[in-house]
C-alpha cells in the first residue's frame, strides 16, 4: 500500500509504502475478524515519518468494544513542498 501525506508544519510531502502479508489482505477483503461487521481501513502518520495501518470494526476512537487488529508498518521518506 502506498501512502503520501503533506506536513503543512514543516512544509514536507513524506511518501512510503507499508507491506501487509496475505492473512492481513484476505482479513481486509473479508472482515472476517469481525461478527457481520463493516471493517475499516485506518492509516496513521506518526511524526518522525512512521506509518501504520490497521483493520477496524469502527471509524475512529471512542466507541465501545473497538477492536484494531494491526496490518503493517512502515518508514516513510521526505521531500520539500515545492
Amino acid at each position: 500500500m502506498a501512502v503520501e501525506w503533506l506536513d503543512k508544519s514543516e512544509n514536507r510531502i513524506y511518501y512510503g509504502e507499508v507491506a501487509i502479508d496475505k492473512a492481513g489482505y484476505k482479513l481486509a477483503h473479508t472482515g472476517k475478524v469481525f461478527n457481520d461487521v463493516k471493517p475499516y481501513l485506518i492509516i496513521g502518520m506518526g511524526e518522525t515519518g512512521e506509518i501504520k495501518v490497521w483493520l477496524s470494526n469502527t471509524p475512529s476512537a471512542g466507541f465501545t468494544g473497538r477492536v484494531l487488529h494491526e496490518l503493517g508498518s512502515g518508514q516513510a521518506q521526505w521531500r520539500e513542498n515545492q
